[in-house]
């Protein structure tokens, strides 16, 4: 008996160190299982606006070279390559696909930047393969990830609907789709300014008017127009010379003349500017034409109150307000002579 719980120890251990072996083998098979393929996918919430960068990562086991593919709307159904989805993967030739080399552990990143890509708002898939196979020639090892590519859009706002001429006013807004920079225009009357500011990568931008244009905006009526360069981030008007130029049509146009003699001045330059992006933006198909928001303001003078003011401290109900101390003053003096006569005279 003594001998038999001596040897159950060395069989207990030796049954565990059997079953860890085991466990340990099984798990690196199930690895090694879960392992072969190519996978993708695609960060954040897989919905982003044109001209926003996307990061495609994912893992290669079995291959050192992962090759990417787009497919989507109006697009080659075989499958395009992501910075050029005007050529069409082919089978075989890897040049045509977007080449990724994998890292020491295996994993692959991408930055896929969705500017210039000149493709319409829409369901896109993005492919990953180990060898250039198009779609129509994918085996199982292939993976994708949906996205949906949106239209990028402006919004503007300025510190004060009235500004004071002289004082400082910020423009603050958002570009969607994040491109480098927005154009600033401010037009009121015979005036013209414009700039462009930078946009942050969480899409905000902000401006903020400078002592030179501070003193020269005209009283009255003001318009701001901020304008979103879209898809290929270049701008399609700008200011050259006197002149509104569109750089896309025919190679470059004057549109309207907006500073110096015979230029349109105030509303009708704002209306000019704004009516010959929309037009243009109303025929395109890619993203890439410019869009703009407009935000009117009113700028006062510095010297003068504002009427409502003026009113206020001019009201005439004050001057005979003024007089009443005295005249109360007088009637009591009366009233108290009266009484001390008839005191006297009982």
């Amino acid at each position: 008996m003594k001998l038999h719980r001596n040897n159950n120890p060395f069989g207990y251990r030796t049954l565990i160190l059997l079953l860890l072996i085991s466990g340990a083998a099984a798990l690196l098979i199930s690895c090694v299982s879960a392992g072969t393929g190519v996978t993708i996918s695609a960060d954040g919430d897989k919905s982003y606006f044109q001209g926003e960068k996307v990061v495609l990562q994912g893992q290669s086991p079995d291959a050192d070279t992962v090759y990417l593919f787009l497919t989507g709307p109006n697009l080659q159904a075989t499958g395009v390559k992501l910075t050029s989805p005007d050529k069409a993967v082919v089978s075989g030739n890897p040049d045509s696909f977007t080449v990724v080399k994998t890292k020491p552990d295996k994993s692959w990143e991408y930055f896929f930047y969705t500017a210039n890509l000149k493709v319409d708002a829409g369901t896109y898939s993005v492919y990953a393969v180990s060898q250039p196979k198009a779609k129509d020639q994918l085996g199982p090892d292939a993976a994708n990830v949906g996205m949906a590519l949106k239209k990028p859009f402006i919004t503007a706002n300025i510190s004060s609907s009235n500004v004071v001429k002289g004082q400082m006013f910020t423009v603050t807004g958002i570009a969607e789709g994040i491109p480098p920079e927005v154009q600033i225009w401010i037009i009121g009357g015979a005036y013209a300014y414009t700039t462009k500011t930078p946009v942050n990568s969480n899409a905000l931008f902000t401006f903020t008017a400078d002592a030179a244009m501070l003193g020269k905006l005209p009283v009255g009526q003001n318009y701001l127009i901020v304008q979103h360069p879209m898809a290929d981030n270049m701008f399609d008007f700008v200011v050259s010379g006197d002149y509104v130029r569109n750089l896309k049509l025919n190679n470059g146009t004057n549109v309207f003349k907006l500073t110096g003699p015979g230029s349109l001045q105030g509303s009708d330059a704002a209306d000019a500017l704004i009516a010959a992006i929309s037009d243009q933006e109303a025929n395109d198909t890619t993203l890439t034409n410019d869009t703009y928001t407009i935000v009117p303001f009113q700028v006062t003078d510095a010297g003068n109150p504002t009427p409502q003011a003026t009113d206020a401290s001019t009201a005439p109900v004050q001057s005979p307000a003024q007089h009443a101390p005295l005249q109360y003053a007088l009637f009591g003096a009366f009233v108290v002579a009266a009484r001390i006569v008839i005191w006297k005279r009982h």
